[in-house]
């Protein structure tokens, strides 16, 4: 359950795919000439203290989300893992990052709050969590099927996929020619893909799956239900020349613990 939640990584994609990018560089050593204009995210994992976890989310509601609104965070996307299974008192929170410059800044607790006040803040989090982890992500708008704006989502279905070093280039174009086309036969609410940068394995994916009610998982997955069993499986054996290991989880959607902006509601 450690990095499930990343991408949870892609979640702010749902809202922010044409979103304000960083394009000087994408991250993994090539120039924004080179490369499609990415769009960064910071996402950090906490799992709470089991018998904290209503403290932390009165925290969440009416500290931090202030806190961050009036930083200028344009918009938060909350997940929650042990939905219904797995841990579930671990929690994904995704924000955009307009610029890196921030970080030469204070931190954010330390600009809206003050010094002082900033750590109490700070000691409050840390007695309620086990762990909290950051690191930072790029969509990958090109391999992604978003939601439509207002789009109703209660879950999702994650999929955390490493790939085999060298075949990254491959693997995105599996994603992009073999298995976007058949989503988008499959009519699924939507599918964004993010890649981890700074703060974790760069040769892993972040693949979720939106889902409007959990009754969709009744249906099996959009592949078998295009193709048929067989061709499905066919399309899952190509893309598995490329993948190390794939971790899946499915996580709920916390709309209390997120916002955005009023034109994107």
């Amino acid at each position: 359950m450690k990095r499930v939640l990343f991408l949870s990584l892609a979640a702010a994609i749902v809202y922010t795919m044409a979103g304000a990018g960083i394009q000087a560089h994408d991250g993994l050593g090539q120039s924004a000439a080179a490369s499609p204009q990415r769009t960064w995210y910071s996402v950090t994992i906490t799992t709470v203290k089991p018998d904290r976890v209503a403290q932390w989310l009165e925290i969440q509601k009416s500290e931090t989300i202030p806190m961050q609104q009036k930083g200028g965070i344009k918009n938060r996307e909350t997940w929650q893992s042990g939905a219904p299974f797995g841990d579930g008192n671990t929690f994904g929170i995704v924000t955009p990052i307009d610029k890196f410059a921030t970080y030469d800044m204070p931190n954010l607790a330390s600009r809206v709050l003050g010094e002082a006040p900033a750590r109490v803040y700070q000691d409050k989090l840390a007695a309620v969590t086990v762990s909290r982890r950051t690191f930072a992500v790029q969509d990958r708008a090109e391999l992604s099927l978003p939601p439509t704006a207002g789009a109703k989502i209660v879950a999702a279905i994650l999929q955390d996929v490493t790939v085999i070093s060298g075949h990254t280039e491959q693997y995105e174009s599996y994603l992009r020619d073999d298995v976007l086309p058949v989503l988008k036969k499959g009519n699924v609410l939507g599918m964004t893909v993010s890649r981890t940068v700074f703060g974790g394995n760069g040769n892993e994916y972040h693949l979720v799956t939106y889902l409007d009610s959990f009754a969709q998982l009744d249906k099996g997955p959009a592949q078998v239900q295009v193709l048929g069993q067989q061709a499905a499986a066919a399309l899952t054996a190509k893309g598995a020349q490329h993948i190390a290991n794939i971790e899946r989880a499915i996580l709920r959607y916390v709309p209390e613990l997120s916002f955005r902006p009023k034109s994107l509601s």
